[in-house]
């Protein structure tokens, strides 16, 4: 074998060698968490080793030839042995021996390094100690993210979001979101909108027992820019960790951030292994530092506005700048979800986050699911899971626990939801859990503590419209009728321009004036709403329902009521809007109380195929609520009140939506006590949305009371109904002089 050719095989050997010392190293590597420099340091090694190895080859392939020649020489001109030369100095130093000895030691040298530094880190000793190792912050440790400093406000809002999404990721420290400390802000005089500062971190840190902030700072320096991130005790101010990061221009903000966050991270402990199996910082949010600033800018309306129309456009400008950013199509669904947009616009929003999913942190990714399955597939128990899995996560994460309640809030389990609402809100003090909690504690009837949360409410948000109509709806329940009208008056000057405010005090105006029988200012009002509501959802406010719907409850005037509804889709045909945004719900129900049974089922298959991918289960209440309204107009009473005690069954969150139903089945039945009871019972069940109508009810008490001799009762309900319609339109007087003439007969009577 020539020299050549060995020097190949050894070169061909030490490839081959290398090959798999570097994928053992890589195992190892990601098996036991060890760090990422841990296989280029190998590389260098074996990049080091390899002039070594040619070396050796040559020096030994030469001296191979020397002896080779020597021993094949003619005979008489071979030196005697004892007089052979000893091997150069150099062959003996580039021997196969020295460089086995030294890849061993090479070896050596990379488990001995890498070891010690993984047990200093691990044991907080020196300079590459980790935070949680030395003991300064705990694993799970809270830590407030200050705004990033720079000269450009909307950089540094989405520098900070950025910032914000990658430290989410992490298990190793809990960054607590701005509603969880707006509260504390708001103690210290501070306003929560303002940017916060480190040393307003640091100081809001102390009050809250919060150990640490994070804070962030952005230098641009000749089309470069720096970044850098420090870590800092809330208490002593001591620079804990620090780091620094370079973008060549614009393009390289984001990754740069993301190198920024992840060094961070490993300076406070978190595992090489769990920084490794993060996506890439654009991979979760976006590459468009454009499109992060507008989501950075939509989640600070959001954040200082509370539910409404807040970030919608600015959401949309997002999604449109990057078609692929699946964090703003999931928070554009919300939000236009929460503000009542149109059902296809929410849909497609969450839809497409869904179909993103794998772009979002694995939180965003379970909240996409849990939004796409409840309210896309309205399919509430995978909702649920999805919910659970993020709790399993965090415990205490505010989101999960909120949407998780709103769902069992809709199966009926009201002191289960109203637990997880005070949960939520232990957490996270923003306006929507507190009003949830305010709402279901209406629901649940604890309506003293549900003044008393509104009251907290107000307090720190005074701008929220939703605890102004927790004040209004506790009023009506109580039938205090003087003061419901002064707290519209009140959240009508406090927040004058609220769009929630101004259809909110038109339908609680409406409906108080229906109570007292005022039905043509309660059909105006009504109407007000409708033109309101179209300013934000044009396809809900095509349609005007009330007139109807007052045509068969109050002045039970079934054709005035097909009349309405035939007239309105003349003037405003369905085919004009995506299948999604038409009125299929309030169609379905008007056609069974009218007895349209061929329009009300032709009007449920439309609506089924309209949500194609929703499980079966999704449409047994809409027939089962069918069946009961068909059954009713066709005087087929004890079916109807079949139908009504099903849906009771299956829906059991629905807010007093069959009471009414149930009682009327069982009055048009003739089984007076138990429509007494029923009807009852409406007036009792607790109501947030469409109140019962009292007058109507107090009428009907006081003759199915005469009916059955019980006349002290039928006097106070009559002259309940007469108080009420006192004022009520004159088509209407007859019924409230019946309802007088009656009560004085039974005065007389009775002495």
């Amino acid at each position: 074998m020539s020299g050549k050719s060995g020097l190949w095989q050894v070169l061909a050997l030490y490839a081959g060698a290398s090959w798999l010392v570097l994928q053992v190293v890589d195992v190892v590597k990601d098996n036991l968490g060890l760090p990422d420099w841990v296989f280029p340091f190998a590389l260098l090694l074996l990049l080091i080793g390899l002039p070594i190895i040619v070396a050796t080859a040559v020096v030994q392939g030469r001296q191979a030839a020397k002896v080779a020649a020597y021993r094949d020489g003619p005979v008489v001109d071979r030196p005697s042995e004892a007089s052979t030369p000893e091997p150069e100095a150099r062959h003996r130093l580039f021997s196969w021996k020295y460089a086995l000895t030294g890849g061993g030691l090479a070896l050596l040298l990379l488990v001995v390094v890498t070891g010690g530094f993984m047990f200093m880190r691990n044991q907080g000793i020196g300079p590459v100690g980790s935070l949680v190792a030395k003991g300064m912050l705990d694993e799970r440790s809270p830590v407030i993210l200050t705004a990033f400093v720079a000269d450009d406000p909307s950089l540094s809002r989405a520098a900070t979001q950025a910032f914000r999404v990658d430290l989410s990721q992490t298990s190793i420290v809990r960054v607590l979101e701005p509603a969880a400390y707006a509260d504390a802000l708001k103690r210290m005089q501070r306003d929560p909108a303002d940017p916060l500062t480190v040393p307003v971190a640091r100081e809001l840190a102390v009050r809250e027992g919060v150990p640490a902030v994070i804070g962030g700072e952005i230098v641009e320096a000749g089309g470069s820019y720096v970044l850098a991130a420090s870590v800092v005790a809330a208490e002593s101010g001591e620079l804990l960790v620090t780091h620094r990061e370079t973008a060549q221009g614009d393009t390289e903000i984001i990754p740069s951030i993301d190198r920024l966050s992840r060094k961070i991270r490993e300076l406070i402990g978190e595992s090489f292994t769990s920084l490794r199996a993060d996506p890439p910082l654009a991979a979760v949010t976006t590459s468009s530092l454009e499109a992060l600033k507008l989501y950075s800018e939509a989640l600070e309306e959001i954040d200082r506005r509370g539910v409404s129309d807040a970030g919608i456009p600015l959401l949309e400008e997002a999604v449109a700048m990057d078609p692929g950013f699946a964090s703003a199509w999931r928070k554009l669904g919300v939000q236009r979800q929460n503000s009542g947009r149109e059902t296809s616009a929410v849909h497609e929003a969450l839809t497409r986050a869904y179909e993103l999913r794998d772009r979002l942190t694995a939180r965003e990714r379970l909240l996409a699911e849990a939004s796409y399955y409840s309210t896309v597939l309205v399919d509430r128990p995978r909702a649920a899971g999805a919910y659970d899995r993020m709790l399993d996560i965090d415990p205490s994460d505010s989101w999960a626990l909120t949407n998780l309640a709103v769902i069992r809030r809709r199966n009926g389990e009201l002191d289960r939801a109203l637990e997880l609402f005070q949960r939520a809100t232990a957490v996270d003090s923003g306006p929507i859990q507190i009003s949830n909690v305010m709402w279901t504690q209406i629901r649940v009837g604890q309506l003293d503590e549900a003044l008393e949360t509104a009251a907290i409410g107000l307090r720190l948000h005074p701008a929220t419209a939703a605890f102004h109509g927790g004040r209004v709806i506790v009023a009506m329940h109580r039938e205090d009728y003087e003061t419901t009208r002064a707290e519209l008056d009140s959240a009508s000057s406090a927040l004058p321009d609220d769009e929630g405010i101004r259809i909110g005090t038109a339908w609680w105006t409406g409906n108080l004036n229906l109570l007292e029988g005022r039905v043509q200012s309660a059909i105006g009002h009504f109407a007000e709403r409708t033109a309101l509501v179209e300013r934000r959802n044009p396809a809900a406010g095509r349609y005007d329902w009330a007139p109807a719907w007052i045509a068969l409850q109050v002045t039970r005037d079934t054709a005035s009521a097909a009349q309405h509804v035939a007239r309105i889709l003349s003037e405003e045909p369905m085919n004009q809007l995506d299948p999604l945004d038409r009125p299929y719900g309030e169609l379905i129900g008007l056609y069974a109380a009218i007895g349209d049974e061929a329009r009300a089922r032709n009007t449920l298959a439309d609506y089924r195929s309209a949500l194609p991918e929703a499980p079966d289960s999704r449409w047994e209440d809409d027939e089962v609520r069918m069946e009961a309204r068909l059954a009713m107009a066709a005087g087929r009473y004890e079916e109807s009140i079949d139908h009504w005690k099903r849906l009771r069954e299956i829906n059991p969150g629905c807010v007093g939506c069959e009471l009414e139903g149930i009682a009327r089945a069982h009055d048009g039945a003739g089984r007076y006590a138990e429509a007494i009871d029923w009807y009852h019972r409406e007036l009792e069940e607790p109501f947030w949305g469409s109140p019962p109508d009292r007058a109507l009810i107090f009428e009907r008490l006081g003759q199915l009371y005469d009916l059955t001799g019980d006349r002290d009762n039928a006097a106070v309900y009559y002259a309940r109904f007469v108080e009420l319609w006192a004022e009520a339109d004159p088509e209407l007087q007859p019924r409230v002089q019946a309802a007088r003439a009656r009560l004085e007969e039974i005065v007389k009577e009775r002495g």
